[in-house]
């Protein structure tokens, strides 16, 4: 009778702990496995979601690059773009880079204008906001005032990096699911923007009308995701 009761004890230990350990494994699993999905959705969120292609906006002639969006309404927007400045009177052209963010609050479908727009299919973005920051590549642009220039002449300011503010508008096409290949959807934008020097410019002489320091762009942005 005892040794029964002693071999009883020694199997209900043993499943005892071979309970545990399996618990165990599974909270080890389970911590691998949610370790695994965050490093997967930060890698995710590396991948860009739009290209984008836009013409002046204090960028060059041309820029083009690539962007992601993000927030629950994707109302937010980051730009990594590359430009080029024909030569005109210089002796040759230039490289710009510029690190764009963008914000747009609203977002109204079109259907309701017509009952043949489909619901979804066109929708316009009446205000976006951006600020960004642009260098040109050369060196006849500096960071810091040169000493062939008065003290302080040009205090806080460089001609290397470019502080630029706009406001503006989108028109976005949702692409049909069946009809998509590469992009989602695509949207038509223009802004009217200005920079931290011409805003200087202004103040500093009163005679300067607003519309000299403001300039027109106009661009598409291609989504993929």
């Amino acid at each position: 009778m005892m040794w029964n009761r002693y071999f009883s004890s020694i199997v209900f230990l043993v499943c005892a702990m071979s309970v545990a350990a399996a618990d165990s494994t599974s909270v080890q699993e389970n911590k691998y496995e949610q370790r695994m999905l965050r490093k997967e959705k930060m890698w995710a969120s590396l991948i860009p979601t739009h290209f984008v292609i836009q013409n002046a906006g204090n960028m060059g002639v041309l820029s083009a690059g690539i962007g992601w969006s993000y927030g629950k309404r994707r109302q937010w927007e980051t730009d990594l773009m590359f430009g080029y400045i024909p030569k005109h009177d210089s002796s040759r052209g230039k490289l710009t880079t510029t690190l764009k963010g963008n914000f747009i609050p609203w977002s109204l479908d079109l259907a309701g204008l017509s009952a043949k727009i489909p619901e979804g299919r066109w929708k316009f973005q009446p205000l976006t906001t951006s600020l960004y920051l642009n260098t040109v590549y050369g060196h006849e642009f500096w960071k810091s005032q040169p000493g062939r220039y008065p003290d302080k002449y040009y205090e806080f300011m460089s001609t290397k990096f470019r502080l630029n503010i706009a406001l503006g508008q989108r028109l976005t096409f949702n692409i049909p699911e069946k009809a998509r290949k590469r992009h989602s959807r695509i949207s038509l934008f223009y802004e009217v923007g200005t920079c931290d020097l011409y805003i200087r410019s202004m103040f500093q002489d009163s005679s300067i009308p607003l519309k000299d320091i403001l300039g027109l762009s106009i661009g598409l942005k291609f989504y993929t995701l």
